[in-house]
């Protein structure tokens, strides 16, 4: 071997042998590696943020075109809106899908992003698709629309405003359907100074059986912690009377406290919309405000304890197929529950019969004298109550106007034929000064009671819960149904200040409240209307 050919072999060994390199070549491959990942996330970084705002863009052109009140053509409004937005060319597809009471829009988009550094790998492009679909639907809606009906409503054409606001919304809200249930069911709580529940509903709540002339309801503080009135609930039942009347001459009070007919009951989920429309018509003003009644009525028919109430109303055909499985319980988070809460005024002080005028006997007897005619009635009224009942006396009133000499007597008018009255039954016949005037104003001239006695009759109501205690239960009950997840729109209908902080305080937010005045009712409960029928991405 020649010494050129044996200097050969030992450089290739020595060559083969020497490793000083190769640190810089793993640097290289390194950081090839390093820029390829760098840059195939800068690329995934720009596919997302051109993903998502094609999917906005898709999502609010959907939703512009299900609007039930646009009139367009819905593929057009996508179409228009996308456009709009420079992505046109991505929109792949519009599909709508409508009928009497809903509108569906669907669309399909998709891009290449060419991407800048991942081509290095042979990925020169990715496609970013989006697909979005938004429905308008009156679907498994529960309202409460709780009205003032007091008597500052009877002025400045407010009653009249109220009817033709209420009325447009119940028309906003219920819509034809062949889908019983996905109907919008809509309860009307008309009140005053009370809530009327009316002859129907009342027979289905569990309340004492005092009288059974009227039917409103009276509730303790801390009941109001709870949206909540089941059905064995024992519930206090005001008593029926008329505060300031003082006719003597009555058969019945003719305005009493509670409605002793079906005036300003309560309607229970109804979507019949002529009939709810009719029983607005129906609504006149009078009386004073009790919004925190109204408030604790709106809420527990929407709460899912009323759920037997609800069983038993409908199987006696009280309500119609579209109740069904109504009320919705609370966990469904399908079903939206909403309360639309106006009152014109502010709290006021409630009242009730004293307690000694409110229960069982009265001091007054009656001798109907064998007819049903209440015109030739006889009433003795026992002023002294002797040992024995040969010693008593008794003041008969049908004597009026004779001499005194023939007032009293120690039996009763009528004999054996007299019966003794219930204090209920007294108070539904003659207004609490009536029943003063016309039974103990001689007595009381005679000496028979003391004026301080009389005047306790004649002032025989008394308030059980104030204006600060009524605004207090207000608040702490509209508290229990935003805690339930109620949404609670409120409006100030020319209300004065204390009226307006109470419903301000009442609302789910600043944004759900509404101060109004004149015809401005008719555009803000048509506007909540339009946000109950809410625009939903169901996907």
């Amino acid at each position: 071997m020649t010494g050129f050919a044996k200097g050969h072999r030992a450089f290739v060994r020595r060559f083969w042998q020497d490793d000083s390199g190769n640190a810089t070549i793993v640097c290289v491959y390194l950081s090839l590696a390093i820029l390829l990942t760098t840059g195939a996330a800068i690329d995934v970084m720009r596919y997302e943020s051109i993903r998502t705002k094609m999917q906005h863009v898709l999502d609010r052109a959907v939703l512009a075109a299900a609007d039930l009140d646009q009139e367009a053509d819905p593929s057009g409004v996508a179409q228009d809106y996308v456009a709009t937005a420079g992505v046109a060319r991505a929109l792949t597809q519009v599909t709508v899908d409508e009928g009497l009471n809903y509108r569906t829009v669907s669309a399909t988009g998709n891009t290449d992003v060419e991407t800048l550094f991942m081509r290095m790998a042979g990925i020169d492009s990715l496609n970013a698709p989006a697909h979005s679909v938004a429905e308008e639907k009156i679907s498994k809606v529960e309202i409460s629309m709780i009205l003032d009906i007091s008597g500052s409503m009877g002025s400045n054409s407010k009653i009249q405003n109220l009817r033709a606001a209420a009325k447009e919304f119940v028309d906003t809200v219920i819509t034809p359907t062949t889908d019983a249930m996905d109907q919008t069911t809509v309860s009307v709580v008309p009140y005053n100074a009370t809530v009327n529940l009316g002859p129907t509903v009342s027979q289905y709540f569990n309340i004492e059986d005092t009288h059974d002339y009227s039917n409103c309801v009276i509730f303790n503080d801390n009941e109001f912690d709870t949206v909540d009135i089941t059905q064995d609930q024992l519930l206090k039942r005001l008593a029926h009377f008329d505060p300031y009347s003082s006719s003597e001459t009555t058969t019945e009070i003719s305005n009493p406290w509670c409605p002793d007919d079906d005036y300003g009951q309560i309607v229970v989920a109804s979507s019949d919309a002529n009939a709810l429309k009719a029983h607005i018509d129906s609504l006149g003003a009078g009386g004073n405000t009790a919004i925190d009644l109204g408030m604790k009525w709106g809420t527990a028919l929407l709460s899912d304890a009323a759920a037997p109430v609800f069983d038993q109303m409908r199987a006696d055909g009280h309500l119609s197929e579209s109740a069904t499985q109504r009320p919705a319980t609370f966990t469904d988070t399908e079903a939206m529950k909403v309360v639309v809460l106006m009152t014109d005024g502010q709290n006021t002080t409630q009242y009730d019969l004293k307690p000694e005028f409110k229960t069982e006997w009265s001091d007054v007897w009656i001798d109907d004298r064998g007819t049903t005619s209440m015109s030739d009635d006889r009433f003795s009224v026992l002023v002294d109550d002797n040992t024995g009942t040969s010693n008593d006396t008794y003041y008969w009133v049908r004597y009026d106007g004779w001499s005194w000499d023939y007032r009293y007597r120690n039996y009763l008018d009528g004999g054996t034929s007299a019966r003794r009255m219930t204090n209920a039954e007294v108070y539904a016949r003659w207004g609490v000064k009536g029943v003063a005037k016309k039974f103990w104003e001689r007595p009381e001239r005679d000496n028979f009671i003391s004026q301080s006695a009389y005047s306790n009759i004649y002032y025989g109501y008394t308030g059980i819960v104030g204006a600060t205690s009524a605004d207090t239960r207000l608040s702490t009950v509209c508290q229990a149904a935003r805690d339930k997840g109620i949404v609670v729109f409120a409006i100030a209908f020319e209300a004065p200040t204390a009226g307006q902080n109470a419903l301000k305080d009442c609302a789910s937010s600043d944004s759900h409240y509404f101060a109004v005045e004149g015809i401005e009712i008719t555009e803000t409960f048509h506007a909540i209307a339009r946000q109950i029928n809410n625009l939903r991405l169901i996907q």
